[in-house]
């Protein structure tokens, strides 16, 4: 195979990969085994076929020292969803063996090729999930509306701040919205209006809801309504915290596979920001970074962008003539106004994936 069909494999692989990515929450796959995989195909060799031979110990160091069991239990989790194929060799070991007469290769490691096969599957599901979404945008506009016509007159039945509290939430489905919508559309037209508020939306009230309702039938209106926990806030708090979480662990992989070079100096596993800030801290005066420097660095840009500059410029040393200047140049100098340094991670890992 020659190297622009290689290049246009890879290419390939990670677009599918994305796809997947994509698609991953409507395949029940969770972020964080997401990234096991991109651990995976990061450590795929060119012209070596779609099997990684990669040892635990090294998936481990890719995603900033996550345990050996998580590493299994991810790997399993891939395995049962389809995505990968487990060929496990007589000792457990990953390696691949060639006969000497004939050429047959026999490979033992972890077969990433499902994921390719699936593509379709991968593409069918994100689809859908474009499509629920788009559903789901359609209805929380539509109950906006409701609420601020329910907002207009007054009612004493429903509080709208708790409806729109939970319109943040980001475990809504389909379902609950429309349930949500059938609700308010029920109090619309109960209220003493001659006419229907929104005569653009008559075709979506469904007939089978005409029915004249009991007295009895009466005491469970709006029940949907009513029957959500007072906390929404603390609810809210938690689930932006979770996404910090998340985001910070990928902030840290990201790290680890863009500047090797920094990760091979580093005494233990860069696995928190505090471990990150004080590799970078040690390593500054080895690429020419003075103390001062680095303290007006921190100051500018913050702890965490400062020691993501610093690792990066480990990486890009062999690039850079005067370290020390170029440094200055991107935290006080002229460089610094359109200076990023999440960004220049980003086209780290993407350089390091290409490599890979």
């Amino acid at each position: 195979m020659s190297p622009a069909a290689l290049v246009a494999k890879a290419d390939e692989t990670w677009v599918i990969f994305r796809v997947l990515r994509d698609a991953a929450p409507r395949l029940g796959i969770k972020p964080k085994v997401v990234q096991t995989l991109s651990a995976l195909l990061s450590c795929l060799k060119p012209g070596r076929g779609m099997i990684c031979f990669a040892s635990n110990a090294e998936l481990q160091r890719r995603l900033a020292g996550v345990s050996d069991k998580t590493i299994r239990r991810h790997l399993a989790e891939l395995a049962e969803a389809g995505v990968i194929q487990r060929r496990s060799s007589p000792n457990g070991k990953r390696y691949s063996t060639r006969d000497p007469q004939s050429g047959a290769v026999e490979a033992f490691g972890i077969d990433l090729s499902p994921m390719i096969e699936n593509r379709e599957r991968w593409s069918n599901a994100l689809a859908e999930a474009e499509r629920d979404k788009a559903h789901m945008r359609h209805l929380r506009t539509k109950i906006l509306a409701r609420l601020a016509w329910i907002d207009d007159r007054g009612h004493d039945g429903i509080d709208t701040t708790v409806v729109r509290t939970v319109l943040r939430r980001t475990s809504l489905t389909p379902a609950l919205l429309e349930e949500i919508f059938a609700e308010l559309d029920d109090i619309m037209r109960k209220e003493d209006e001659p006419h229907t508020p929104y005569p653009s939306d008559a075709p979506e009230i469904k007939d089978s809801r005409t029915d004249p309702m009991t007295a009895t039938a009466g005491q469970n209106d709006r029940h949907l309504l009513k029957s959500y926990p007072e906390d929404y806030e603390s609810d809210l708090r938690e689930e932006a915290e979770k996404r910090d979480e998340d985001c910070e662990q990928g902030m840290l992989v990201k790290l680890q596979i863009a500047c090797p070079s920094a990760m091979e100096f580093a005494l233990e596993p860069v696995t928190t920001w505090d471990a990150a800030d004080k590799h970078a801290r040690m390593l500054a005066p080895m690429i020419g970074i003075d103390h001062a420097l680095l303290t007006k660095a921190r100051k500018c840009l913050g702890l965490r962008k400062a020691a993501i500059t610093v690792l990066a410029m480990v990486q890009l040393q062999p690039r850079i003539r005067n370290m020390q200047a170029y440094f200055r140049s991107l935290v006080v100098g002229k460089r610094s106004v359109r200076f990023n340094p999440i960004a220049l991670l980003d086209r780290l890992v993407a350089g390091s994936s290409a490599l890979s």
